[in-house]
């Protein structure tokens, strides 16, 4: 059970070992290529269903770490970092770890939004079962798919086959929670009444009594806490911006961007750094990958520099070149 008491003012600290694991892990936010989500995403995903536990009703268990889900049209699949599953509100949990503030994607956003309608549209999350039995049988780690399966009947406490799909058909809804620093919130994000949480790492909670290895818990969540400032300027030694000081209006996903050149055309200007040399190169699945910061031409937000900032007109003309040539 996932359930939390009164935490206290000063948690103890972890070990000496595993401090200093958390702090040896965590240097690899100043190393390049180094991938901190997937060396402590386990660490994490070890506390996280007390973690995440946040009403005393709550009783949240793991079910999978990196589940798969099925893209669109093939047997391929994509991975939700941890599938929970709140047992007192039979509501599953899409949860998403980002530890940096440049690797918020919009297209992975849709993704577990399309996820989370389909589950309501359908009345049930039932369709997971068949979409993962598609995927294993096209791979060959058939057995990896089973033990999923294992996996999820484990977390629900039914039978595998008739129980399992029983149990998930039980499951009409999603949420979607991003545990993320909180530099990189987008500033349109949905609301909770949508189903959608942003967690940011001081967000979570400072002592987990209830879990077995509660003394550990502090060390972990100290270490994540400085991510929740860490931004691209302050890896690069320049200086940080004022508190809440920017110089753009909105951040937009390619779709909504291109919509709105299409209204405001050149009294709307895009940032993309160095566009002159890169656009021209950037093919529409490139374009499409990107979050865009916007702004108005006149009268916009902070000081800008020229060639980092494209006219909405002139982009949209590139985007039209490239959605005509295919």
């Amino acid at each position: 059970m996932s359930k939390q008491s009164q935490e206290p003012s000063e948690p103890a600290s972890g070990t000496p070992f595993f401090t200093a694991l958390m702090q040896h892990l965590m240097q690899g936010t100043m190393i390049p290529k180094v991938q901190v989500e997937r060396s402590i995403g386990p660490i994490i995903g070890f506390f996280l269903a007390d973690a995440l536990a946040t009403s005393p009703d709550d009783d949240i268990v793991m079910l999978c770490p990196e589940f798969p889900i099925q893209k669109a049209g093939s047997n391929q699949s994509t991975n939700i970092d941890w599938l929970m599953l709140n047992l007192a509100t039979k509501e599953l949990l899409l949860v998403e770890l980002k530890t940096t503030d440049t690797t918020f994607r919009p297209e992975q956003a849709a993704i577990y939004r399309e996820l989370q309608s389909k589950i309501a549209r359908e009345g049930s999350a039932a369709f997971l079962l068949d979409d993962l039995d598609a995927i294993g049988a096209a791979s060959q780690e058939r057995g990896k798919y089973q033990n999923v399966r294992n996996l999820l009947a484990q977390g629900f406490g039914a039978a595998d086959g008739d129980g399992l799909r029983e149990a998930l058909g039980q499951c009409k809804r999603a949420r979607v929670i991003y545990l993320a620093p909180q530099v990189s919130k987008p500033l349109e994000w949905p609301t909770s009444e949508e189903g959608w949480a942003w967690l940011s790492f001081s967000d979570l909670p400072k002592s987990l009594e209830a879990h077995v290895y509660a003394e550990q818990w502090p060390a972990v969540r100290n270490s994540l806490i400085s991510l929740d400032a860490l931004t691209r300027r302050l890896r690069n030694g320049d200086a940080p911006l004022a508190p809440g000081a920017r110089n753009y209006r909105d951040v937009l996903d390619f779709d909504a961007l291109v919509k709105r050149c299409r209204t405001e055309e050149g009294t709307w200007v895009v940032g993309l750094k160095n566009w002159r040399a890169v656009l021209p190169l950037m093919t529409l699945e490139q374009l499409r990958s990107k979050a865009y910061k916007c702004d108005l031409a006149e009268a916009g937000v902070g000081k800008k520099l020229k060639g980092n900032w494209i006219a909405g007109d002139q982009f949209l003309a590139q985007v039209d070149k490239l959605l005509n040539a295919g």
